[in-house]
Protein backbone atom coordinates (compact mmCIF):
# COMPACT_ATOMS: atom_id res chain seq x y z
CA UNK A 1 0.00 0.00 0.00
CA UNK A 2 2.73 2.40 1.08
CA UNK A 3 4.49 1.64 -1.88
CA UNK A 4 1.71 2.28 -4.43
CA UNK A 5 1.54 5.87 -2.69
CA UNK A 6 4.33 6.78 -3.05
CA UNK A 7 4.21 5.46 -7.04
CA UNK A 8 0.85 7.92 -7.30
CA UNK A 9 2.88 10.92 -6.09
CA UNK A 10 6.44 10.24 -7.86
CA UNK A 11 3.79 9.67 -11.15
CA UNK A 12 1.86 13.46 -10.30
CA UNK A 13 5.22 15.10 -9.53
CA UNK A 14 6.63 14.16 -12.86
CA UNK A 15 3.37 15.71 -14.31
CA UNK A 16 2.92 18.73 -12.36
CA UNK A 17 6.46 19.79 -13.26
CA UNK A 18 7.24 17.61 -16.58
CA UNK A 19 10.18 15.26 -15.73
CA UNK A 20 10.46 12.67 -12.90
CA UNK A 21 11.53 14.03 -9.26
CA UNK A 22 12.18 13.21 -5.74
CA UNK A 23 9.39 12.11 -4.20
CA UNK A 24 9.79 14.54 -0.76
CA UNK A 25 9.72 17.23 -3.32
CA UNK A 26 6.54 15.93 -4.95
CA UNK A 27 4.52 16.02 -2.05
CA UNK A 28 5.71 19.45 -0.60
CA UNK A 29 4.29 20.85 -4.13
CA UNK A 30 0.88 18.69 -3.16
CA UNK A 31 0.75 20.67 0.00
CA UNK A 32 1.67 24.14 -0.92
CA UNK A 33 -0.42 24.21 -4.27
CA UNK A 34 -3.25 23.73 -1.36
CA UNK A 35 -2.61 27.37 0.69
CA UNK A 36 -0.59 30.32 0.31
CA UNK A 37 2.65 31.69 2.42
CA UNK A 38 0.68 34.38 5.43
CA UNK A 39 4.53 36.01 5.34
CA UNK A 40 3.64 36.90 1.74
CA UNK A 41 1.45 39.82 0.12
CA UNK A 42 -0.16 37.84 -1.86
CA UNK A 43 -1.91 36.07 0.61
CA UNK A 44 -2.95 39.38 2.58
CA UNK A 45 -4.11 41.00 -0.90
CA UNK A 46 -7.14 38.50 -0.88
CA UNK A 47 -7.72 39.16 2.52
CA UNK A 48 -8.10 42.40 1.46
CA UNK A 49 -11.67 41.94 -0.19
CA UNK A 50 -13.14 40.30 2.95
CA UNK A 51 -14.50 42.54 5.42
CA UNK A 52 -13.71 40.87 8.89
CA UNK A 53 -9.59 40.61 7.67
CA UNK A 54 -9.50 43.89 6.05
CA UNK A 55 -7.89 45.88 9.16
CA UNK A 56 -5.22 43.31 9.71
CA UNK A 57 -4.32 43.44 5.93
CA UNK A 58 -4.03 47.16 5.97
CA UNK A 59 -1.78 46.47 8.89
CA UNK A 60 -0.08 43.51 7.76
CA UNK A 61 0.74 45.80 4.42
CA UNK A 62 1.60 48.92 6.61
CA UNK A 63 4.27 46.33 8.00
CA UNK A 64 5.55 45.32 4.74
CA UNK A 65 5.80 48.29 3.40
CA UNK A 66 8.50 49.79 6.71
CA UNK A 67 10.35 46.59 6.62
CA UNK A 68 11.05 46.81 2.83
CA UNK A 69 11.80 50.56 3.44
CA UNK A 70 14.29 49.93 5.88
CA UNK A 71 16.03 47.40 3.98
CA UNK A 72 16.08 49.48 0.81
CA UNK A 73 17.71 52.52 2.98
CA UNK A 74 14.31 54.95 2.79
CA UNK A 75 14.66 54.28 -1.04
CA UNK A 76 10.84 54.44 -2.60
CA UNK A 77 12.71 53.28 -5.84
CA UNK A 78 14.00 50.50 -4.79
CA UNK A 79 12.86 47.19 -6.87
CA UNK A 80 11.52 45.48 -3.63
CA UNK A 81 9.97 48.49 -2.51
CA UNK A 82 8.39 48.65 -6.18
CA UNK A 83 7.52 45.29 -6.40
CA UNK A 84 5.35 45.14 -2.87
CA UNK A 85 3.65 48.74 -4.44
CA UNK A 86 2.74 46.69 -7.93
CA UNK A 87 1.48 44.05 -6.08
CA UNK A 88 -0.32 45.83 -3.63
CA UNK A 89 -1.36 49.34 -4.63
CA UNK A 90 -4.79 48.58 -6.93
CA UNK A 91 -5.96 45.99 -4.20
CA UNK A 92 -5.62 48.81 -1.07
CA UNK A 93 -7.30 51.67 -3.50
CA UNK A 94 -9.99 49.51 -3.70
CA UNK A 95 -9.94 48.45 -0.08
CA UNK A 96 -10.21 52.42 0.38
CA UNK A 97 -12.80 53.52 -1.93
CA UNK A 98 -15.11 50.57 -1.87
CA UNK A 99 -14.52 49.47 1.68
CA UNK A 100 -13.17 52.19 3.82
CA UNK A 101 -16.31 53.15 5.11
CA UNK A 102 -16.55 49.99 7.11
CA UNK A 103 -13.51 50.31 8.55
CA UNK A 104 -12.38 52.23 11.68
CA UNK A 105 -10.98 55.30 11.82
CA UNK A 106 -7.19 54.00 12.66
CA UNK A 107 -7.54 51.16 10.01
CA UNK A 108 -9.18 53.53 7.52
CA UNK A 109 -6.19 56.16 8.39
CA UNK A 110 -3.69 53.89 8.00
CA UNK A 111 -4.38 52.57 4.51
CA UNK A 112 -4.24 56.11 3.42
CA UNK A 113 -1.47 57.31 4.79
CA UNK A 114 0.23 53.70 3.56
CA UNK A 115 -0.96 54.72 0.18
CA UNK A 116 0.22 58.29 0.49
CA UNK A 117 3.58 56.68 1.23
CA UNK A 118 3.46 54.64 -1.96
CA UNK A 119 3.31 58.16 -3.92
CA UNK A 120 1.57 56.25 -6.99
CA UNK A 121 -0.82 57.55 -9.47
CA UNK A 122 -2.71 54.30 -9.10
CA UNK A 123 -4.21 55.19 -5.96
CA UNK A 124 -5.56 58.28 -7.21
CA UNK A 125 -9.34 56.95 -7.30
CA UNK A 126 -8.47 56.89 -3.18
CA UNK A 127 -7.43 60.31 -2.44
CA UNK A 128 -10.05 61.58 -4.68
CA UNK A 129 -12.84 59.70 -2.48
CA UNK A 130 -11.16 61.48 0.79
CA UNK A 131 -11.68 64.97 -0.57
CA UNK A 132 -15.10 64.61 -1.93
CA UNK A 133 -15.91 62.56 1.26
CA UNK A 134 -14.84 65.34 3.26
CA UNK A 135 -16.47 67.73 1.21
CA UNK A 136 -19.81 66.47 1.27
CA UNK A 137 -19.62 65.78 5.24
CA UNK A 138 -16.46 67.86 7.10
CA UNK A 139 -14.68 65.83 9.86
CA UNK A 140 -14.07 67.71 12.89
CA UNK A 141 -12.06 64.75 14.66
CA UNK A 142 -8.21 64.77 15.01
CA UNK A 143 -8.84 60.95 14.30
CA UNK A 144 -10.14 61.35 10.84
CA UNK A 145 -6.69 62.88 9.24
CA UNK A 146 -7.62 61.23 5.63
CA UNK A 147 -7.97 64.42 4.12
CA UNK A 148 -4.22 64.83 5.13
CA UNK A 149 -2.74 62.23 3.49
CA UNK A 150 -4.65 62.52 0.44
CA UNK A 151 -3.31 66.22 0.23
CA UNK A 152 0.52 65.04 0.49
CA UNK A 153 0.13 62.81 -1.58
CA UNK A 154 -1.44 64.81 -4.61
CA UNK A 155 1.05 67.57 -3.41
CA UNK A 156 3.96 65.10 -3.96
CA UNK A 157 2.91 63.45 -7.53
CA UNK A 158 1.47 67.06 -8.75
CA UNK A 159 -1.27 64.71 -9.68
CA UNK A 160 -3.51 67.58 -11.16
CA UNK A 161 -6.42 65.41 -11.90
CA UNK A 162 -7.36 65.97 -8.32
CA UNK A 163 -7.05 69.94 -8.39
CA UNK A 164 -10.87 70.29 -8.05
CA UNK A 165 -11.58 67.59 -5.23
CA UNK A 166 -8.34 69.11 -3.41
CA UNK A 167 -9.94 72.48 -3.47
CA UNK A 168 -13.27 72.00 -3.04
CA UNK A 169 -12.26 70.14 0.71
CA UNK A 170 -10.02 73.18 1.17
CA UNK A 171 -13.28 74.94 1.14
CA UNK A 172 -14.35 73.46 3.83
CA UNK A 173 -11.88 72.43 6.05
CA UNK A 174 -11.85 74.75 9.52
CA UNK A 175 -8.39 75.42 10.91
CA UNK A 176 -9.95 76.31 14.45
CA UNK A 177 -11.37 72.25 14.27
CA UNK A 178 -9.30 69.65 16.45
CA UNK A 179 -8.78 67.90 12.65
CA UNK A 180 -7.90 71.35 11.26
CA UNK A 181 -5.00 72.26 13.97
CA UNK A 182 -3.15 68.32 13.14
CA UNK A 183 -4.20 68.91 8.55
CA UNK A 184 -3.80 72.57 7.94
CA UNK A 185 0.18 73.25 7.41
CA UNK A 186 0.43 69.80 5.51
CA UNK A 187 -2.26 70.98 3.27
CA UNK A 188 -1.52 74.40 2.83
CA UNK A 189 2.03 72.79 1.62
CA UNK A 190 0.50 70.48 -0.83
CA UNK A 191 -1.57 73.31 -2.37
CA UNK A 192 1.86 75.29 -2.75
CA UNK A 193 3.26 72.74 -4.67
CA UNK A 194 0.37 71.69 -6.80
CA UNK A 195 -0.41 75.45 -7.89
CA UNK A 196 -3.07 73.93 -10.00
CA UNK A 197 -4.22 77.36 -11.99
CA UNK A 198 -7.99 76.12 -12.06
CA UNK A 199 -8.04 77.23 -8.68
CA UNK A 200 -7.80 80.88 -9.52
CA UNK A 201 -11.50 81.54 -9.24
CA UNK A 202 -12.39 79.85 -5.83
CA UNK A 203 -9.15 81.05 -3.95
CA UNK A 204 -9.89 84.39 -5.15
CA UNK A 205 -13.41 83.93 -3.88
CA UNK A 206 -12.11 82.77 -0.55
CA UNK A 207 -9.98 85.80 -0.65
CA UNK A 208 -12.34 88.56 -0.70
CA UNK A 209 -14.36 87.39 2.41
CA UNK A 210 -14.40 90.04 4.74
CA UNK A 211 -13.24 89.52 8.19
CA UNK A 212 -13.62 91.34 11.67
CA UNK A 213 -10.57 90.86 14.08
CA UNK A 214 -11.64 89.70 17.22
CA UNK A 215 -11.76 92.36 20.32
CA UNK A 216 -11.62 90.22 23.20
CA UNK A 217 -9.53 86.62 23.30
CA UNK A 218 -12.64 85.68 25.26
CA UNK A 219 -15.41 85.85 22.18
CA UNK A 220 -15.06 81.71 21.27
CA UNK A 221 -16.90 82.43 18.34
CA UNK A 222 -14.96 85.30 16.81
CA UNK A 223 -11.98 84.34 17.37
CA UNK A 224 -12.32 80.59 16.20
CA UNK A 225 -13.81 82.41 12.68
CA UNK A 226 -10.81 84.28 12.14
CA UNK A 227 -8.50 81.39 12.62
CA UNK A 228 -10.59 79.95 9.84
CA UNK A 229 -10.25 83.29 7.53
CA UNK A 230 -6.89 83.51 8.57
CA UNK A 231 -6.10 79.39 7.11
CA UNK A 232 -8.50 80.19 3.92
CA UNK A 233 -7.15 83.35 3.16
CA UNK A 234 -3.43 83.23 3.57
CA UNK A 235 -3.28 80.14 1.69
CA UNK A 236 -5.45 81.24 -0.94
CA UNK A 237 -2.77 84.29 -1.15
CA UNK A 238 0.47 82.31 -1.43
CA UNK A 239 -0.98 79.45 -3.87
CA UNK A 240 -2.49 82.68 -5.89
CA UNK A 241 1.39 84.28 -6.09
CA UNK A 242 2.51 80.68 -7.46
CA UNK A 243 -0.23 80.51 -9.86
CA UNK A 244 0.58 84.07 -11.18
CA UNK A 245 -2.93 84.89 -12.35
CA UNK A 246 -3.28 88.37 -13.06
CA UNK A 247 -7.11 88.36 -12.21
CA UNK A 248 -5.91 87.84 -8.53
CA UNK A 249 -3.99 91.26 -8.58
CA UNK A 250 -7.67 93.53 -7.09
CA UNK A 251 -8.23 90.95 -4.48
CA UNK A 252 -4.58 90.88 -2.76
CA UNK A 253 -4.51 94.29 -2.88
CA UNK A 254 -7.84 94.49 -1.33
CA UNK A 255 -6.05 92.81 1.55
CA UNK A 256 -3.45 95.26 1.98
CA UNK A 257 -6.04 97.82 1.80
CA UNK A 258 -7.67 96.45 4.74
CA UNK A 259 -6.72 96.97 8.04
CA UNK A 260 -8.82 94.15 9.32
CA UNK A 261 -6.64 91.78 7.24
CA UNK A 262 -3.00 92.92 8.68
CA UNK A 263 -2.62 89.64 9.79
CA UNK A 264 -3.12 88.24 5.87
CA UNK A 265 -1.26 91.00 4.50
CA UNK A 266 2.67 89.68 4.14
CA UNK A 267 1.59 86.42 2.62
CA UNK A 268 -0.74 88.93 0.17
CA UNK A 269 2.47 91.06 -0.36
CA UNK A 270 4.65 88.35 -1.42
CA UNK A 271 2.27 87.33 -3.88
CA UNK A 272 2.19 90.48 -5.44
CA UNK A 273 5.73 90.52 -5.93
CA UNK A 274 5.27 87.13 -7.17
CA UNK A 275 2.69 88.68 -9.88
CA UNK A 276 5.13 91.53 -10.98
CA UNK A 277 3.86 93.85 -13.77
CA UNK A 278 0.36 93.27 -13.34
CA UNK A 279 0.72 93.95 -9.30
CA UNK A 280 2.74 97.14 -10.31
CA UNK A 281 0.35 98.28 -12.97
CA UNK A 282 -2.42 98.56 -10.94
CA UNK A 283 -1.26 99.92 -7.71
CA UNK A 284 0.48 102.99 -10.11
CA UNK A 285 -3.56 103.38 -10.74
CA UNK A 286 -4.26 103.19 -7.21
CA UNK A 287 -0.90 106.14 -6.51
CA UNK A 288 -2.86 108.27 -8.75
CA UNK A 289 -5.68 108.17 -7.88
CA UNK A 290 -7.34 106.55 -10.82
CA UNK A 291 -9.17 103.52 -9.32
CA UNK A 292 -12.26 104.18 -7.94
CA UNK A 293 -13.16 101.11 -7.32
CA UNK A 294 -10.15 100.09 -4.78
CA UNK A 295 -10.10 103.49 -3.46
CA UNK A 296 -13.58 103.44 -2.68
CA UNK A 297 -13.02 99.89 -0.99
CA UNK A 298 -9.93 100.86 0.81
CA UNK A 299 -11.60 104.34 2.48
CA UNK A 300 -14.93 102.12 3.48
CA UNK A 301 -12.77 99.66 5.47
CA UNK A 302 -10.90 102.43 6.80
CA UNK A 303 -13.97 103.72 8.15
CA UNK A 304 -15.34 100.33 9.38
CA UNK A 305 -12.46 99.49 10.90
CA UNK A 306 -12.41 102.40 13.23
CA UNK A 307 -10.21 105.16 11.52
CA UNK A 308 -10.86 108.17 9.99
CA UNK A 309 -9.22 107.65 6.70
CA UNK A 310 -7.69 111.11 6.94
CA UNK A 311 -4.43 111.92 4.95
CA UNK A 312 -3.75 109.55 1.44
CA UNK A 313 -3.66 106.34 3.19
CA UNK A 314 -4.69 104.71 -0.22
CA UNK A 315 -2.05 106.16 -1.72
CA UNK A 316 0.27 105.22 1.07
CA UNK A 317 -0.54 101.22 0.66
CA UNK A 318 -0.15 101.95 -3.17
CA UNK A 319 3.41 103.39 -2.67
CA UNK A 320 3.76 100.40 -0.10
CA UNK A 321 3.48 97.54 -2.87
CA UNK A 322 5.38 99.39 -5.67
CA UNK A 323 8.61 99.77 -3.32
CA UNK A 324 7.75 95.98 -2.32
CA UNK A 325 7.30 94.62 -5.91
CA UNK A 326 9.93 96.71 -6.66
CA UNK A 327 10.00 97.32 -10.06
CA UNK A 328 11.74 100.21 -12.59
CA UNK A 329 8.91 101.45 -13.79
CA UNK A 330 7.24 102.55 -10.33
CA UNK A 331 9.78 105.15 -10.62
CA UNK A 332 8.32 108.06 -12.50
CA UNK A 333 4.79 107.71 -11.55
CA UNK A 334 6.28 107.95 -7.28
CA UNK A 335 8.66 110.80 -8.48
CA UNK A 336 5.19 112.12 -10.13
CA UNK A 337 3.04 112.21 -6.89
CA UNK A 338 5.65 113.68 -4.88
CA UNK A 339 5.55 116.55 -7.08
CA UNK A 340 2.01 117.06 -6.10
CA UNK A 341 -0.10 118.28 -3.11
CA UNK A 342 0.18 115.38 -1.21
CA UNK A 343 0.77 115.74 2.79
CA UNK A 344 4.11 114.96 4.43
CA UNK A 345 3.60 111.86 5.99
CA UNK A 346 2.31 110.44 2.53
CA UNK A 347 5.34 112.25 0.91
CA UNK A 348 7.67 110.22 3.70
CA UNK A 349 6.08 107.15 3.13
CA UNK A 350 6.66 107.37 -0.86
CA UNK A 351 10.25 108.77 0.05
CA UNK A 352 11.05 105.57 1.70
CA UNK A 353 9.70 102.88 -0.94
CA UNK A 354 11.73 104.60 -3.18
CA UNK A 355 15.36 103.60 -2.50
CA UNK A 356 13.79 99.94 -3.10
CA UNK A 357 13.30 100.63 -6.92
CA UNK A 358 16.28 100.49 -9.36
CA UNK A 359 17.71 103.94 -8.52
CA UNK A 360 17.98 106.61 -11.00
CA UNK A 361 19.49 110.52 -10.92
CA UNK A 362 15.67 111.33 -10.71
CA UNK A 363 14.37 108.96 -7.44
CA UNK A 364 17.70 110.51 -5.57
CA UNK A 365 16.81 113.71 -6.36
CA UNK A 366 13.08 113.16 -5.19
CA UNK A 367 14.08 111.75 -2.19
CA UNK A 368 16.33 114.94 -1.20
CA UNK A 369 13.64 116.84 -2.36
CA UNK A 370 11.29 115.34 0.23
CA UNK A 371 13.97 114.46 2.85
CA UNK A 372 14.79 118.80 2.82
CA UNK A 373 11.28 119.84 3.34
CA UNK A 374 10.19 117.86 6.35
CA UNK A 375 10.57 119.24 9.72
CA UNK A 376 12.54 117.00 12.49
CA UNK A 377 9.35 117.10 14.82
CA UNK A 378 7.76 114.83 11.03
CA UNK A 379 6.77 111.58 11.10
CA UNK A 380 5.81 108.41 9.65
CA UNK A 381 2.77 106.49 10.85
CA UNK A 382 2.02 104.47 13.19
CA UNK A 383 4.43 107.84 14.85
CA UNK A 384 8.06 107.24 13.62
CA UNK A 385 10.24 110.34 13.09
CA UNK A 386 10.00 110.40 9.28
CA UNK A 387 13.94 111.74 9.29
CA UNK A 388 15.54 109.14 11.11
CA UNK A 389 13.56 106.70 8.99
CA UNK A 390 14.45 108.20 6.26
CA UNK A 391 18.24 108.14 7.02
CA UNK A 392 17.86 104.48 7.24
CA UNK A 393 16.36 103.93 3.97
CA UNK A 394 18.94 106.45 2.25
CA UNK A 395 21.74 103.27 2.54
CA UNK A 396 19.51 101.40 -0.12
CA UNK A 397 20.34 103.61 -2.41
CA UNK A 398 24.09 102.44 -2.29
CA UNK A 399 25.22 105.78 -3.18
CA UNK A 400 28.43 107.48 -1.39
CA UNK A 401 27.49 110.57 -3.17
CA UNK A 402 24.59 110.91 -0.11
CA UNK A 403 27.08 111.33 2.63
CA UNK A 404 28.37 114.76 1.94
CA UNK A 405 24.89 116.04 1.65
CA UNK A 406 23.46 113.96 4.74
CA UNK A 407 26.60 115.51 6.68
CA UNK A 408 25.72 118.87 5.80
CA UNK A 409 22.02 118.06 6.58
CA UNK A 410 23.66 116.65 10.12
CA UNK A 411 24.84 120.00 10.70
CA UNK A 412 22.27 122.70 9.32
CA UNK A 413 18.73 120.62 11.32
CA UNK A 414 17.24 122.59 13.32
CA UNK A 415 14.88 121.42 16.24
CA UNK A 416 14.34 119.59 19.70
CA UNK A 417 17.73 118.74 20.91
CA UNK A 418 16.70 115.83 21.96
CA UNK A 419 15.10 114.97 18.72
CA UNK A 420 17.97 116.81 16.90
CA UNK A 421 20.84 114.43 18.44
CA UNK A 422 18.76 111.00 18.00
CA UNK A 423 18.54 112.29 13.95
CA UNK A 424 22.66 113.26 14.06
CA UNK A 425 23.56 109.80 15.21
CA UNK A 426 21.22 107.90 12.56
CA UNK A 427 23.31 110.29 9.99
CA UNK A 428 26.26 109.10 11.43
CA UNK A 429 25.38 105.54 11.04
CA UNK A 430 24.39 105.69 7.41
CA UNK A 431 27.66 108.05 6.58
CA UNK A 432 29.28 105.19 8.11
CA UNK A 433 27.76 102.69 5.94
CA UNK A 434 27.83 104.38 2.56
CA UNK A 435 31.25 106.31 2.82
CA UNK A 436 34.16 105.28 0.22
CA UNK A 437 37.75 105.38 1.30
CA UNK A 438 38.27 109.14 -0.04
CA UNK A 439 35.22 110.17 2.52
CA UNK A 440 36.45 108.90 5.97
CA UNK A 441 38.28 111.78 7.04
CA UNK A 442 34.79 113.66 6.86
CA UNK A 443 32.68 110.76 8.18
CA UNK A 444 35.00 110.78 11.26
CA UNK A 445 34.84 114.46 11.89
CA UNK A 446 30.87 113.69 11.79
CA UNK A 447 31.04 111.36 14.11
CA UNK A 448 33.63 112.37 16.46
CA UNK A 449 31.01 115.67 16.83
CA UNK A 450 27.45 113.98 17.36
CA UNK A 451 28.11 109.75 17.91
CA UNK A 452 28.23 108.18 20.83
CA UNK A 453 30.82 105.26 21.61
CA UNK A 454 28.84 102.85 20.08
CA UNK A 455 29.24 104.93 16.45
CA UNK A 456 32.57 105.38 17.21
CA UNK A 457 33.51 101.82 17.53
CA UNK A 458 31.42 101.47 14.62
CA UNK A 459 33.19 103.51 12.67
CA UNK A 460 36.66 101.98 13.71
CA UNK A 461 35.33 98.56 11.89
CA UNK A 462 34.90 100.47 8.89
CA UNK A 463 38.18 102.57 9.05
CA UNK A 464 39.97 98.75 9.36
CA UNK A 465 37.98 97.56 6.35
CA UNK A 466 38.64 100.25 4.34
CA UNK A 467 41.94 100.58 4.89
CA UNK A 468 42.29 96.90 3.93
CA UNK A 469 40.01 96.63 1.11
CA UNK A 470 39.91 100.04 -0.97
CA UNK A 471 37.91 100.01 -3.90
CA UNK A 472 38.48 96.52 -4.49
CA UNK A 473 34.49 94.48 -4.67
CA UNK A 474 36.25 91.03 -4.29
CA UNK A 475 38.06 91.76 -1.31
CA UNK A 476 34.77 92.85 0.60
CA UNK A 477 32.72 89.91 -0.53
CA UNK A 478 35.35 88.05 1.16
CA UNK A 479 35.18 89.96 4.62
CA UNK A 480 31.06 89.32 4.19
CA UNK A 481 31.66 85.74 4.75
CA UNK A 482 34.76 85.16 7.00
CA UNK A 483 33.45 83.69 10.52
CA UNK A 484 34.81 86.48 13.02
CA UNK A 485 32.82 88.54 10.94
CA UNK A 486 29.24 86.66 11.75
CA UNK A 487 29.91 87.27 15.78
CA UNK A 488 28.02 89.69 17.36
CA UNK A 489 31.06 92.34 18.36
CA UNK A 490 32.54 92.20 14.86
CA UNK A 491 29.11 92.23 12.16
CA UNK A 492 28.94 95.56 11.62
CA UNK A 493 32.65 94.97 9.58
CA UNK A 494 30.40 92.09 7.45
CA UNK A 495 27.49 94.97 7.20
CA UNK A 496 30.20 97.59 6.08
CA UNK A 497 31.74 94.90 3.47
CA UNK A 498 28.32 94.08 2.34
CA UNK A 499 27.76 97.73 1.42
CA UNK A 500 30.66 98.52 -0.28
CA UNK A 501 30.06 95.18 -2.76
CA UNK A 502 26.98 96.85 -3.66
CA UNK A 503 28.97 99.82 -4.43
CA UNK A 504 31.76 98.62 -5.90
CA UNK A 505 30.26 95.62 -7.04
CA UNK A 506 28.55 94.05 -10.66
CA UNK A 507 26.67 91.15 -11.41
CA UNK A 508 29.57 89.52 -10.41
CA UNK A 509 29.69 90.37 -7.44
CA UNK A 510 26.25 89.63 -7.15
CA UNK A 511 26.94 86.39 -8.02
CA UNK A 512 29.59 85.62 -5.41
CA UNK A 513 27.87 86.42 -2.84
CA UNK A 514 25.14 84.53 -3.85
CA UNK A 515 27.45 81.19 -4.13
CA UNK A 516 28.61 81.90 -0.56
CA UNK A 517 25.66 82.80 1.41
CA UNK A 518 25.57 79.19 2.79
CA UNK A 519 28.33 80.57 4.96
CA UNK A 520 26.65 83.67 6.17
CA UNK A 521 24.75 82.61 9.13
CA UNK A 522 24.67 86.14 11.00
CA UNK A 523 21.05 86.89 9.90
CA UNK A 524 21.88 91.10 9.82
CA UNK A 525 24.65 90.01 7.32
CA UNK A 526 22.46 87.70 5.61
CA UNK A 527 19.52 90.54 5.28
CA UNK A 528 22.31 93.08 4.11
CA UNK A 529 23.62 90.63 1.70
CA UNK A 530 19.81 90.28 0.05
CA UNK A 531 19.83 94.56 -0.17
CA UNK A 532 22.82 94.20 -2.33
CA UNK A 533 21.83 90.98 -4.57
CA UNK A 534 18.63 93.62 -5.14
CA UNK A 535 20.46 96.36 -5.56
CA UNK A 536 22.97 94.93 -8.28
CA UNK A 537 20.07 93.02 -10.47
CA UNK A 538 18.15 95.72 -11.81
CA UNK A 539 16.93 94.02 -14.25
CA UNK A 540 16.72 90.41 -12.49
CA UNK A 541 18.07 87.70 -13.02
CA UNK A 542 17.28 84.07 -13.76
CA UNK A 543 20.24 82.57 -12.48
CA UNK A 544 20.58 84.16 -9.62
CA UNK A 545 16.79 83.09 -8.86
CA UNK A 546 17.57 79.47 -9.20
CA UNK A 547 20.44 79.97 -6.95
CA UNK A 548 18.57 81.47 -4.47
CA UNK A 549 15.72 78.88 -4.69
CA UNK A 550 17.84 76.01 -4.28
CA UNK A 551 19.04 77.87 -0.79
CA UNK A 552 15.85 78.27 0.34
CA UNK A 553 14.37 74.68 -0.51
CA UNK A 554 17.67 73.27 1.03
CA UNK A 555 17.48 75.70 4.28
CA UNK A 556 13.53 74.96 4.45
CA UNK A 557 14.24 70.97 4.78
CA UNK A 558 16.80 71.60 7.52
CA UNK A 559 16.00 71.14 11.15
CA UNK A 560 17.25 74.37 12.03
CA UNK A 561 14.23 76.00 11.97
CA UNK A 562 16.19 79.91 12.43
CA UNK A 563 18.24 79.37 9.43
CA UNK A 564 15.08 78.67 7.31
CA UNK A 565 12.95 81.75 8.95
CA UNK A 566 15.82 83.84 7.98
CA UNK A 567 15.93 83.23 4.44
CA UNK A 568 12.34 85.15 4.49
CA UNK A 569 14.82 87.95 2.89
CA UNK A 570 16.32 86.14 0.40
CA UNK A 571 12.41 85.20 -0.75
CA UNK A 572 11.09 88.58 -1.31
CA UNK A 573 14.52 89.17 -3.51
CA UNK A 574 14.24 86.30 -4.99
CA UNK A 575 10.69 87.20 -6.26
CA UNK A 576 11.63 90.53 -7.05
CA UNK A 577 14.60 89.47 -9.46
CA UNK A 578 12.06 86.97 -11.19
CA UNK A 579 9.62 89.77 -11.50
CA UNK A 580 11.57 92.11 -12.88
CA UNK A 581 12.70 89.81 -15.58
CA UNK A 582 9.09 89.11 -16.84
Amino acid sequence: MLRSSRRVASLIGALVLGSAMPTAVGLTVLTATGCKDESQPEYWVDKLGEASWRARAVNRFDQFFEDALTRANKNLKAQEVQDLINKSVDALTKAYVEGGDQLDPKSRVMLIKLLSGYKDKRAAPAFKKAFEDFAKNPRTNKDDQDIKWAAIAVGDMKEESLAGPMVEAFMKLRANTMLGGVVYKDYNAAMLSLSSKSWAAPLITKLEAEVTRPERKKDKEAVEDYMDQQFWQTTAAAVLGKIGDPSAVDALIKVILDPAKIDFQPTAMVALIELGKPATDAAVKLLQGKNEKLESYCLRRIKETGGDGKGKPCVQSAALILGSVGRAEAVAPMVEVLKGDADDATKAIIARELPKLPATADSTAAFKGVYDGLALDAQIPPGQPALEVLTESAGQFFDPGLVDWLIKKAETIKGDADEKKALQQAIAVTCIKLAKPDQLAAVKKLTNSYGTQLEKDLLNQADTLLKACGDRAPCYVEAIQKPENQERKMQFTGIKAAYMAGIFGNEQTRDEIVSRLDSVENAALRYVSSLVIDRLSPKGSKAAVDKLGTIIEKNAKSPDRDKAMGDAPLKQVMYRLSARGG
